[in-house]
């Protein structure tokens, strides 16, 4: 701090390059020189950020690619996405002994640190919780540049991983946004409430998770005839 102060005093400047590439987070061009000059891993921090951010781009490409192929490629990341969800949320109740709404809460609050989105716990009243996304990487307008082509499409994608992991947890709880940024909000708030409240944290029979659904392959186009 010193330091800058001081090239500030004197009138230095001292202007930084940064080493660009697509899906990936800036890191300072000397440090990546550096890096493949010596053999050096990149920083511990990049490595984190990097797989982050590298995962929305994946997801993105993903929709896109279905998209070109004649399906709906929002469908199809959902649906992966579901699956993943409904995997992790398996794991995590089985291994961690997580049932209750407030243990639910805490479980998707800390998938979310794994792709580097800071989650807050805003609001609390009988039977519901309200969160807060206060930052998004992926998404641009929330301090950052976001995953080139980040819209709705891929958000909704990855909030159905969230709806399925809560439902894995616990199938009588149900995680529904209120507001998001890709659709015009000013923030991205989720709300935990009990689909039956009678059932609250207990045995949850006769609640199932929602599954997505695919719908029918499309039909492939007619081949050009051979002149």
């Amino acid at each position: 701090m010193a330091v800058s102060r001081l090239w500030a005093k004197e009138g230095i400047r001292f202007v930084v390059k940064w080493l660009k590439v697509y899906g990936l987070p800036k890191l300072p061009l000397f440090l990546a020189r550096l890096a493949m000059k010596l053999g050096l891993p990149g920083p511990t921090w990049y490595k984190w950020k990097a797989a982050s951010a590298g995962t929305g781009v994946i997801l993105d490409e993903m929709i896109r690619a279905a998209d070109d192929l004649g399906y709906d490629g929002q469908k199809v990341g959902q649906l992966a996405m579901s699956r993943i969800g409904e995997k992790q949320g398996s794991d995590l109740r089985e291994q961690l002994g997580v049932t209750t709404m407030r243990d639910t809460v805490d479980v998707v609050m800390l998938a979310n640190r794994f792709f580097d989105i800071e989650i807050t716990l805003t609001e609390t009243k009988d039977g519901e919780y309200v969160i807060n996304a206060d930052r998004c990487p992926w998404f641009g307008g929330m301090g950052n540049d976001g995953v080139p082509g980040w819209d709705v499409k891929p958000c909704a994608a990855f909030s159905t991983y969230e709806k399925a992991m809560v439902s894995a947890i616990n199938p009588n709880v149900k995680l529904s946004y209120t507001e998001k940024r890709t659709t015009g909000g000013h923030t991205c708030r989720g709300v935990y409430q009990y689909k039956d409240k009678e059932l609250g944290d207990g045995p949850a029979s006769g609640v199932t998770p929602e599954m997505i659904s695919l719908g029918k392959k499309p039909k492939k186009k007619a081949e050009a005839k051979a002149e």
